[in-house]
């Protein structure tokens, strides 16, 4: 399972799994992860800096969610396609959660592999989840 946060920088991961999935011909599951909780909270410090007043906060913030899902949704077209192109079986997946619940939820779950493809911003989160989870820090 590969779970993508950026939608700017993910091609490390995104070919380390599909070499991955072709060299043990199985099915490759990319989930890209939406967390409400990180737009919150850039919501909240535009806000106390006084960018944002409490309505637009709010439709700013609907905005951004609503961009992240078309981003998420042209993104995961592109992997089926470049899975389609090396005969990989794929399975793709819109989560909207934070996602540390997530990915606790799928170490509970006894998934035996799963990367996540994160900036360096995620590194606090990096060392309070266990393995199967493994980091790809991209640029």
């Amino acid at each position: 399972m590969l779970i993508l946060t950026n939608p700017y920088s993910y091609e490390t991961a995104l070919n380390r799994a599909l070499a991955s999935a072709r060299e043990g011909r199985l099915q490759l599951k990319v989930v890209f992860a939406i967390d409400p909780n990180a737009v919150d909270e850039l919501m909240r410090d535009l806000g106390e800096n006084g960018w944002l007043g409490i309505g637009s906060r709010r439709s700013l913030q609907a905005s951004m969610l609503e961009g992240y899902r078309a981003l998420a949704a042209d993104i995961l077209q592109e992997v089926e396609q470049l899975c389609v192109d090396r005969a990989i079986a794929v399975n793709t997946e819109v989560k909207e959660a934070p996602l540390s619940v997530y990915l606790q939820s799928l170490v509970q779950q006894g998934s035996d592999c799963i990367w996540v493809s994160a900036s360096k911003d995620l590194s606090p989160l990096v060392e309070k989840i266990p393995r199967p989870v493994e980091w790809i820090l991209e640029d």
